[in-house]
C-alpha cells in the first residue's frame, strides 16, 4: 500500500514539474538574444579594432575553477563557468594564454571589424586544473554563446 502511494506521488511530483516547465521553454521572450546583437549595443566598439569572445560552456566538472584569461601577456579577466565576454583588441597577430601551466599559447591573427570566437575548455590536474584555448568557428560559437550569461552583468 505505501508502495502504491509513493509511487502515486512521485508522478504527481514529476507531472507538475513538467508543466512549469513546458511554458517557460515555449515563451520566445525567454530566449537568448544574438551575441552579435549584445556586443553592438557596447558604445565603446571601435570600426578600427577586432572582437574577441572568450566563452566557457557551463559543466559540472571544474565548475569552481576560474582560470585567467591573458591577452599578450596581459591578464584580462578569470573565466567562470556558464560564462562569456568580450574584449577589443587591435588588428593583428595576438598571444592567448591561460593559468594552465602545460598548455601552448594561442596564436590569433584578427582583421579591423573582425569578431573571434575563442573556446575556454577546463583541463582538470593534480590540486590545480587550467583551461586551453581554442578557436572556433563563429556559426558554432554563436550557437553556444547565445545560451551563456555574461561575465560581467
Amino acid at each position: 500500500m505505501r508502495t502504491h502511494v509513493a509511487l502515486a506521488v512521485l508522478l504527481a511530483v514529476s507531472a507538475s514539474a513538467r508543466s512549469q516547465q513546458q511554458p517557460a521553454a515555449a515563451n520566445p521572450a525567454a530566449t537568448p538574444a544574438p551575441v552579435e546583437a549584445k556586443l553592438a549595443l557596447n558604445p565603446s566598439k571601435d570600426a578600427k579594432d577586432s572582437t574577441i569572445v572568450f566563452f566557457r560552456e557551463g559543466h559540472f566538472a571544474g565548475s569552481a575553477l576560474k582560470p585567467s584569461i591573458f591577452l599578450d601577456g596581459k591578464e584580462l579577466d578569470r573565466l567562470a563557468n556558464g560564462r562569456w565576454f568580450s574584449v577589443q583588441a587591435a588588428p593583428g597577430k595576438h598571444e592567448l594564454q591561460s593559468s594552465a601551466k602545460n598548455e601552448p599559447a594561442t596564436v590569433i591573427e584578427t582583421l579591423a571589424g573582425q569578431t573571434i570566437y575563442v573556446q575556454m575548455i577546463v583541463v582538470t590536474g593534480t590540486w590545480r586544473g587550467g583551461g586551453r584555448l581554442l578557436q572556433v568557428a563563429p556559426a558554432d560559437a554563436q550557437k553556444v554563446v547565445a545560451k551563456l550569461k555574461p561575465l560581467h552583468d
